[in-house]
């Protein structure tokens, strides 16, 4: 009883910081799943792909996802939870963007391979601060909540997506929505690296 105590005590002078990095990171992360949806529309519609090049930049993104994993497994003990998070997040939103911006097939299949490669070093990191930082008496709980919370912002951004893309280009629209996906990125990486949030993520991340 004495340690569910102290961790739910833990947990609760983590709570702004713990909400703060959860809420620009899931954000972030539902932009990437609502560009996902347009991305069949994207390669057929911009691209102009035939069947066995589709076949191939999709390939692209699980064969990066693949060697991600392995590399972030194998560097696990080097690098800290929380550069996995910051750079893994940024360089996957920063590949989704290019990717949409691409205008040849070439870039948008090494711009997919770094998106896998990359994502599997976000979400590594991600789910080891989850771990980390979420008791598991509340693990259930806080994970049912989340998953709403998740599908509402993945819902409103394929809507908004789609909305926009109607009104402008898919392209346009799939590139800004990627640049505001980057801007969240980056406010993820100051919140980890601030000075003043050093000493509660040193404990709780590194």
């Amino acid at each position: 009883m004495a340690t569910i105590k102290k961790r739910l005590s833990s947990c609760h002078s983590f709570y702004p910081l713990f909400i703060t990095i959860y809420l620009l990171f899931q954000s972030a992360l539902m932009i990437a799943f609502a560009l996902d949806s347009q991305e069949a529309t994207f390669i057929k519609q911009d691209l102009a792909l035939s069947d066995s090049l589709y076949g191939a930049l999709v390939s692209s993104a699980g064969a990066g996802a693949i060697l991600g994993g392995m590399v972030a497994a194998s560097l696990a003990k080097k690098w800290s939870t929380r550069s996995y998070i910051a750079f893994g997040l940024f360089l996957t939103m920063l590949f989704y963007t290019t990717f949409y911006a691409s205008t040849s097939n070439i870039l948008a299949i090494v711009s997919l391979a770094f998106l896998g490669f990359f994502m599997a070093f976000s979400n590594t990191g991600y789910e080891t601060f989850y771990q980390q930082n979420v008791p598991p008496e509340m693990m259930g709980r806080f994970g049912s909540i989340s998953s709403i919370f998740q599908n509402i912002l993945q819902i409103s951004f394929t809507l908004l997506l789609g909305l926009f893309a109607e009104l402008f280009t898919l392209q346009m629209t799939a590139i800004i929505f990627g640049i505001i996906s980057i801007l969240l990125s980056v406010s993820l990486y100051f919140v980890l690296y601030s000075p003043k949030n050093y000493i509660g993520l040193k404990e709780e991340v590194l």
